[in-house]
């Protein structure tokens, strides 16, 4: 697909792969492919432009949409972040994680007290090894330690990139009672990652397109009123929930906020 995008536009690298997901994203939304899983108040992606231009219909005419969905969910992984490694668009400061590395913390962090798998093994056999070391050094129980618990009913990414973490989560948690949050300051990655997560995902998922570091730490909770601005093609402004400064403090002077300042 992208090669022949490549060829009908003259766009290389960046470009061609950003049209690619936008393309994918318009055929399923038009192909009612969404699934039901997006949490907020959308269906599909809002502010997606669903116009059909020349180019989406050359390649839905070649089929390359349809095998695309098909091999895809037959073994879902983040192929359009593959494919953003292969065409050497990865950025500094970005960091597409392997997939045999996000699948074996993922199932680090979910071990179960089943221990079915030998992840969860490894996990349970290190919490014993640090319990035993604990009462030899200092002889007595690690009580500052918690047990390790059933897993939790929600799961964070605050850089989710293309959302590779909470694939492999809704993948093996199929069952789970979960619901996914996701981060991503990069536009072009939050817009993979929405294709993605509609895919893929078996849980309610949001996914915002913000900055990480400055989101207010009182907005960061799952019932908070940010997520429900989540999964939008088009973003809006996320700003709100952002931590700000003190108008008045020994770098920074504002009269007006000193005026309204509460003089009691």
């Amino acid at each position: 697909m992208i090669e022949e995008i490549k060829m009908k536009t003259g766009h290389y690298g960046f470009r061609s792969w950003e049209l690619m997901v936008e393309y994918i994203a318009k055929w399923l939304v038009l192909n009612k492919k969404t699934g039901l899983a997006c949490m907020a108040p959308l269906q599909g992606f809002k502010g997606l432009d669903l116009k059909k231009d020349s180019l989406y219909e050359y390649l839905e005419g070649l089929d390359y949409f349809n095998h695309y969905y098909a091999a895809a969910k037959a073994n879902p992984w983040d192929y359009i972040g593959e494919v953003y490694i292969e065409l050497e668009l990865v950025q500094a400061g970005q960091n597409m994680t392997p997939r045999c590395i996000v699948e074996f913390m993922t199932k680090m962090v979910w071990a179960e007290k089943t221990l079915d798998g030998a992840d969860e093994w490894f996990c349970y056999h290190s919490y014993l090894e640090y319990v035993f070391w604990y009462w030899v050094t200092y002889h007595s129980r690690p009580d500052h330690l918690k047990p390790m618990d059933p897993p939790l009913k929600t799961q964070l990414d605050p850089c989710v990139g293309t959302g590779r973490f909470l694939l492999v989560a809704t993948e093996i948690k199929k069952k789970a009672n979960l619901v996914l949050f996701g981060i991503e300051i990069n536009l072009a990655l939050y817009r993979a990652c929405l294709v993605n997560m509609a895919m893929f995902s078996n849980h309610p998922y949001s996914i915002i397109c913000a900055d990480t570091l400055r989101i207010d730490q009182k907005w960061t909770g799952p019932t908070s009123k940010m997520w429900d601005l989540g999964n939008q093609w088009n973003l809006p402004d996320m700003s709100i929930f952002y931590w700000k400064p003190p108008p008045i403090n020994p770098k920074s002077f504002s009269l007006k906020a000193f005026i309204e300042k509460d003089k009691t």
